[in-house]
Parts: C-alpha cells; sequence; structure tokens
C-alpha cells in the first residue's frame, strides 16, 4: 500500500506550469498558453516552447524553436497530432518520465521531463532535456542536453488531457532512413 502512494504522490505533481520572468516564454503568440518554454543549454542557443491555443472542442498544440539556425514549428489541431507531435508517460514508485516529440522535414525533436528518486525516503528530482534527430541520422547517436527551464516539474503531464498518450515501449516518431514516418 505504501508504495501506491508514493507512485500516486509523483503523479499528484501539479501539472500545470507556473512560471516566473526570469524565462519569458517568448516563443508563445499571446493568444497561446505556454504549457512548457526553455532554454536548451547546447552551443546552438535553442529555446524550445510548447504553446497550446483554442478552445475545449479544437485545441491546437504548437511546438516552436528558435536559435542560431532560425526557427520554425511544428502545428495541430490535438485530434490530428500523429505523426507530427506525439506524447508518452511512464511511471513508476521510483520515476516519471514525460516525452513530447514532435517532427518535421525528417527530423525529430523530444522533449524529456523526469522526476526521479533513487530511494522512496529521498526528495524527487526534476530535470528537464532535448534531443535532436538530424533527417536521416541514428537516433541513437543524437545528444541529449539540459533544459533550463521555470516550468514546474512535470508541467508537460498536462498535455495528456490533450493529446492521446502513446504506449511507453514503443518509440515515438520513428522514421526511416529518408525522414518518413515508419510503420
Amino acid at each position: 500500500m505504501f508504495v501506491s502512494l508514493v507512485s500516486l504522490t509523483l503523479l499528484a505533481v501539479d501539472a500545470p506550469a507556473a512560471r516566473d520572468a526570469s524565462v519569458e516564454p517568448y516563443l508563445c503568440k499571446p493568444s497561446e498558453t505556454a504549457l512548457f518554454f526553455g532554454h536548451v543549454e547546447d552551443d546552438l542557443g535553442l529555446d524550445v516552447a510548447v504553446c497550446l491555443s483554442g478552445d475545449d472542442k479544437a485545441k491546437t498544440v504548437t511546438v516552436r524553436w528558435s536559435g542560431e539556425g532560425g526557427g520554425d514549428s511544428v502545428s495541430c489541431l490535438a485530434a490530428q497530432c500523429k505523426g507530427a507531435i506525439e506524447y508518452s508517460r511512464y511511471t513508476s514508485p521510483h520515476q516519471t518520465i514525460l516525452q513530447l516529440a514532435c517532427a518535421k522535414d525528417g527530423h525529430v525533436q523530444r522533449l524529456y521531463q523526469t522526476l526521479e528518486r533513487s530511494d522512496l525516503s529521498d526528495e524527487a528530482v526534476s530535470k528537464n532535456s532535448h534531443v535532436w534527430e538530424v533527417a536521416g541520422g541514428d537516433p541513437d547517436a543524437a545528444t541529449s542536453f539540459p533544459v533550463r527551464t521555470d516550468a514546474k516539474p512535470l508541467a508537460l503531464m498536462a498535455i495528456g488531457d490533450i493529446l492521446p498518450e502513446q504506449p511507453w515501449h514503443k518509440p515515438l516518431l520513428v522514421r526511416d532512413e529518408q525522414g518518413r514516418s515508419a510503420p
């Protein structure tokens, strides 16, 4: 029973993002809600944001990024995001991992939020990371970089109310050598 209560405690972290002014979500438009915004600690000055707009019946999910190489976005109506923006969650008593992946022009970006502890009596530690997989490249060779954000731990969990949660054991947005969606 104790383990169940601990896993519920990990899940009960306040999901909506709360930010202070130190990391301003400039990539989201004034008409959008910033679910997540962060600075990827890479050498390219990459910033990434997850923005929401529309009403509950027609919610739009947008992932925007900007850095030295310019910026771009992937946007879709929540009901039509399969293959463009996908979400998965893994939860155990020691760890919760959220993954939001988006694809454009054969490239795949993955944004991870984790909350973990090595022992159930330890305080949970929150981590945020970003991976960019280039078109035609080896996904296993992609580098993960930490993300500095003011978003609350597991802020991306709120996207689970908008996008269907994909099974954790199946990779999101798998691409073939030409960058096309693989079955």
